[in-house]
């Protein structure tokens, strides 16, 4: 009895262990928080800031490349998903679809709805299309009006580690 106790026992640790983390659920921001984000500096760390929306199919093919670059780089990049849905949409659409995918990023929603005013604090050539991603650190910054695979992401980080 007690030795089906231990292996009993024994399981439950090794399930609790091997359980996946909770995904991210999108915090709201406004412009403020938007700006402190865009135009902070980044301290030691590399910031990778990706604009993309559930309705872009190609943000959604690229998401996975921001995902597999923060678990491969942890401390040393801090990895920004910055939602362009519709606020009203966060509930219905956007957690769902964060959990479904299982994020495990930061992820923001722009509740500021006047884009005129909002795009040129990320770059001042950016027409509003996306993806788009804003790549800093504490002494450079470089946008890319693109979509990005791993590899080219992670040649896109290099100079700033």
């Amino acid at each position: 009895m007690m030795k089906r106790l231990i292996i009993l026992i024994s399981l439950l640790f090794v399930v609790t262990a091997c359980e996946k983390p909770v995904p991210q659920t999108a915090q709201l921001i406004d412009l403020e928080e938007f700006t402190k984000i865009t135009t902070s500096n980044s301290g030691d760390k590399v910031q990778v800031i990706n604009f993309w929306a559930t309705w872009c199919k190609p943000c959604v093919e690229e998401l996975p490349a921001f995902e597999k670059l923060q678990a491969q780089y942890g401390d040393d990049v801090e990895v920004i998903l910055i939602s362009l849905d519709d606020e009203e949409n966060l509930e219905q659409l956007v957690n769902p679809f964060l959990a479904t995918n299982e994020i495990q990023s930061q992820v923001k929603l722009m509740t500021h709805p006047y884009a005129a005013e909002w795009i040129p604090l990320v770059d001042a050539h950016w027409d509003g299309a996306i993806p788009v991603t804003l790549i800093k650190n504490k002494t450079d910054k470089r946008f890319y009006n693109q979509s990005f695979t791993y590899d080219e992401l992670e040649d896109a980080i290099e100079p700033f580690l």
